[in-house]
């Protein structure tokens, strides 16, 4: 059945007496509703093309089709969360419309379009933010204008009908990173979708250890004082939890201030659409507005930017506006400020004013309470010994924690019987045996190799000057902590060196940390611990 077929079969099942629930069961028959919503989002995708809707949409995006107790013809956009829904609105308003105007077309009245997130925000004015419509005289057609500051009563009302309803294209899953649905407003009535995505994260969720207290500090007074420290970068290896900072940062803005506005971004995202919108027919200054009217900007990944100079150069004007305005930039990254002079010397440069706070893998402790608050929001009662268990076992990232308390929920439940220590050392078994993997010889060059910016092959060298002897004593000493191999087979792999040779480099690199040396390594200077510890993380996540 084609769009303009769906749109006949609407007014034709409207006019006419409604069949009972019964009997639409009994024969089989389609909710025209659900169908005219179904050509809706299919017209769409085939407006904005396959790979855009992909990206900014997926199979997070709802659509809802009905007629309001006035008898107007009502569409209502699900369409990201509270930090990115405007965006999406104001991006891709007009090419939507285009789409129902297409599938409904300019007969049977006007059709009023409603965008809401899909998922909800922290607030009452994360709910619905609304299109107001700007009726032409006599067009019939689908409306839209630009979107108000914040909800309107009447809105307010429409979402809560729309959402009283059964939704089409119930989303199979969402992005990893996009934040998710809270509890909604009691005094918003029923505005707020349910859903099965997980719960959002906020700063008072993260574990707070050691190794990431200043970036907690860092976030938290970007979120409180927005402006105050601009840009602040959060760099550290993957799985430390420099995206939940991300997402706890607009989530407590938007706490603080519910007229601010948020845009978070991967920088794979941003590259992505201001590439589209050199090419499209809103152009850059669509794009633009886009972000500089933001309260905050947050782009995760941002060493994804090296090499494209085109965008970085976007990206440098855009900081400029923000930081001129008094708004606040974020960044996250695996890897510091300093190795990341690619992205060129202006970009860094600005990098280097603002504020940089770097995460370390969490320790023991973290790891436990890292643990222990999985747990407690999945209400699932794990034994100290269990905790202790898996914090012990799991060394490489907080995704291997929550994945472990995810098999021991998950084995719990299908067995039906509580998470005992005997339980989990079984159960876990596996995931014990990937984490704790030996580490080889080969993985000590590799690590040190991509850390500190040694050519490779170096290290099994004959040669001897300083650039390429200190980090090959770097690499036997490591050798030595990480790994069981004999000082004559450490000797053998680095260059077919002694075993005294290894001796003397452990006692040297001992030295070196005794005194709180700095040596200059591939022509830049490093603090030995500082170098040992962007090693290590290097073998952590492999």
């Amino acid at each position: 059945m084609d769009a303009e077929n769906h749109s006949n079969s609407l007014r034709g099942r409207t006019s006419g007496r409604a069949r009972s629930p019964r009997k639409e069961r009994t024969a089989g028959a389609v909710d025209p509703r659900e169908a005219v919503a179904v050509a809706i989002r299919a017209a769409f995708r085939s407006r904005i093309g396959e790979d855009r809707h992909d990206v900014w949409f997926g199979e997070s995006f709802q659509v809802v089709a009905e007629r309001d107790g006035d008898g107007e013809r009502l569409v209502t956009v699900l369409a990201g969360s509270a930090f990115t829904h405007d965006w999406l609105q104001r991006t891709f308003r007009d090419d939507f419309v285009a789409a129902v105007e297409h599938v409904l077309g300019r007969s049977g009245g006007p059709t009023r379009v409603v965008w809401s997130p899909l998922v909800a925000g922290t607030d009452a004015a994360d709910g619905i933010v609304p299109l107001p419509e700007a009726h032409g005289a006599g067009s019939g057609a689908a409306t839209d204008g630009e979107a108000p500051a914040g909800p309107t009563p009447s809105a307010v009302a429409d979402a809560s009908r729309v959402h009283g309803k059964r939704a089409v294209s119930v989303p199979r899953g969402q992005s990893a990173r996009g934040p998710a649905a809270g509890a909604g407003d009691p005094g918003q009535g029923s505005a707020r979708p349910t859903s099965s995505i997980r719960p959002s994260l906020t700063l008072e969720q993260y574990v707070v250890g050691l190794g990431n207290r200043m970036a907690h500090a860092a976030a938290a007074l970007a979120a409180e004082q927005p402006g105050a420290m601009s840009p602040l970068v959060i760099h550290g290896p993957s799985g430390a939890g420099k995206t939940h900072l991300l997402e706890g940062i607009c989530r407590r803005m938007r706490e603080r201030n519910p007229r601010s506005s948020a845009v978070m971004l991967s920088a794979e995202q941003f590259t992505t659409t201001f590439l589209e919108s050199l090419h499209g027919r809103r152009g850059l200054p669509g794009f633009r507005r886009s972000l500089r009217a933001a309260d905050l900007l947050v782009i995760d990944d941002i060493q994804f930017l090296i090499g494209k100079k085109a965008t970085i150069s976007e990206l440098l004007h855009t900081i400029e506006a923000l930081q001129r305005a008094g708004k606040q930039v974020v960044f996250a990254s695996d890897r510091d400020v300093e190795s990341l002079a690619e992205l060129g010397a202006d970009l860094q440069a600005r990098l280097r004013g603002g504020m940089c706070a770097r995460i370390l893998p969490p320790d023991e402790a973290t790891r436990a309470g890292i643990v222990e608050s999985l747990a407690a929001r999945r209400s699932l009662s794990i034994p100290a010994e269990v905790v202790a268990f898996v914090a012990a076992r799991m060394t490489r990232n907080t995704r291997e924690l929550a994945g472990a308390v995810n098999r021991l929920e998950a084995t719990s439940h299908m067995l039906g019987i509580p998470v005992t220590l005997d339980m989990a050392e079984e159960c876990l078994a596996e995931l014990v045996r990937s984490s704790s993997r030996a580490v080889r010889l080969a993985d000590i060059e590799r690590a040190v190799c991509s850390a500190l910016g040694v050519d490779p092959g170096s290290l099994q060298s004959s040669c001897r000057v300083r650039r390429v002897n200190q980090p090959r004593m770097l690499a036997m000493f490591l050798a030595r902590k990480h790994t069981p191999a004999a000082l004559s087979e450490i000797g053998a792999y680095f260059g077919r060196r002694s075993h005294s040779t290894v001796i003397s480099a452990q006692r040297t690199v001992d030295g070196w940390i005794a005194s709180g040396s700095r040596l200059t390594l591939a022509d830049a200077e490093w603090g030995v611990e500082e170098a040992i510890r962007r090693v290590e993380e290097s073998l952590r996540v492999g």
